[in-house]
């Protein structure tokens, strides 16, 4: 995606770029390059990558999100996965900032760092599960 602000302005919070606004760009962004899907392929695809993104964001195995999807019936493996990662190096890295600003903000407003940590992950699953 192309953004008019930089990663580090939103780690910053020098610009606001929600999660929820990040989302909705990057499911656009998968429908731009693959206009010729329908709707259930693109939500797929969608889920898939944002996943590999946050799981990237997060330093979290791609070999265990593949295990993850095979046990949902989703047939794909970690070398599948890491090509989603290399094509989604721009988009981990905003991503990173949003929950770096998030964090921030957390303890800004008098969160311990592991208080700040479990609630972006309580606003990270609010956030997916309103998409």
């Amino acid at each position: 995606m192309q953004w008019e602000f930089t990663t580090d302005q939103v780690a910053a919070g020098e610009v606001s770029y929600s999660l929820d606004e990040f989302r909705k760009d990057y499911y656009q962004e998968i429908r731009d390059n693959f206009a010729e899907f329908d709707e259930p392929e693109l939500d797929r695809m969608f889920m898939i990558s944002y996943d590999v993104c946050y799981c990237a964001a997060t330093n979290r195995q791609l070999s265990e999100l593949a295990e993850h999807l095979r046990r949902k019936g989703v047939s794909c493996d970690a070398e599948y996965l890491e090509l989603i990662r290399a094509s989604n190096i721009d988009n981990i890295i905003m991503l990173k900032a949003i929950f770096a600003a998030t964090v921030a903000a957390y303890l800004q407003a008098g969160l311990s760092s592991r208080e700040a940590v479990q609630k972006l992950d309580e606003f990270h699953k609010s956030t997916i599960s309103d998409f």
